[in-house]
């Protein structure tokens, strides 16, 4: 998969990883964006409760709450994958 110019290979986006059984995590505003693009959405947008049960099995650090389509490793077809949302880490007032 070829990255554009103005982005980043980011070790935690799944599109950019491919290892089997790993669920990757995105930041809240990343996740937010592919919502916005129809990409990523909470886990009660998915009617399909069997793979569902197979991402708890096989995923056992997931969260279970958020999915994504990433690109697979050719970057020619999207793969429905579960995906953890980085936590809102909280500011300190100046």
């Amino acid at each position: 998969m070829s990255i554009p110019a103005t982005e980043t290979a980011s070790p935690t986006d799944p599109a950019t990883t491919a290892a089997p059984g790993v669920v990757d995590s995105i930041e809240r505003a990343e996740f937010i964006r592919r919502e916005h693009l129809g990409t990523a959405g909470p886990i009660s947008a998915l009617p399909d409760e069997a793979a569902i049960a197979r991402w708890r099995a096989n995923y056992p650090r997931w969260r279970g709450r958020h999915w994504t389509y990433t690109a697979d490793n050719d970057g020619v077809a999207l793969r429905l994958r579960p995906v953890n949302v980085a936590r809102a880490t909280r500011r300190r007032p100046a």
